[in-house]
């Protein structure tokens, strides 16, 4: 095996991808239960959540959903960031998904690490990572996707 080059079992990407994240949300539980049925009951599906509690008071949350689902997000996102009290909605409508996947778990930390420092050695800049039992998924601005499935093409062994 080349010694720069790790083994996956998949490399999966989405574009047409935009971002809404609501910041700073008073730590309080059901919110996030109110914000994706909302989402839900209007047939917007969700294609990735990050999630992060700051430690003490906040959380913030960002979610991916296709570009046409953009504008009813934003609205569901802004009516949930004035109900509870959040800091700030914000968005951005040109991002895209990268994905690499593997089906042995104990090697996971060993993809993401080289996903991450492939993507930063080239200069693409990660927004948001979400991590599953087999895959990392990294959220990238939409202009770098060619670049994002060219390195990783390089830095991985796929079948």
């Amino acid at each position: 095996m080349d010694q720069n080059r790790v083994e996956a079992s998949g490399l999966i990407y989405k574009d047409h991808i935009g971002m809404v994240g609501l910041i700073g949300i008073p730590t309080h539980p059901g919110i996030g239960g109110q914000y994706f049925s909302k989402l839900a009951d209007s047939g917007i599906h969700v294609e990735l959540i990050v999630n992060l509690f700051d430690g003490d008071k906040f959380d913030h949350i960002l979610v991916c959903v296709d570009r046409d689902d953009l504008e009813a997000t934003l609205e569901i996102t802004q009516k949930i960031h004035e109900a509870v009290g959040s800091q700030s909605v914000i968005h951005d409508q040109q991002v895209a998904l990268v994905c690499i996947s593997s089906l042995d778990f104990d090697e996971s930390q060993t993809i993401a690490g080289h996903m991450f420092k492939s993507l930063g050695d080239h200069g693409i800049n990660i927004k948001g990572i979400s991590t599953s039992v087999s895959s990392v998924t990294c959220l990238i601005h939409a202009d770098e996707l060619p670049q994002a499935l060219n390195v990783l093409r390089q830095a991985f062994i796929l079948p």
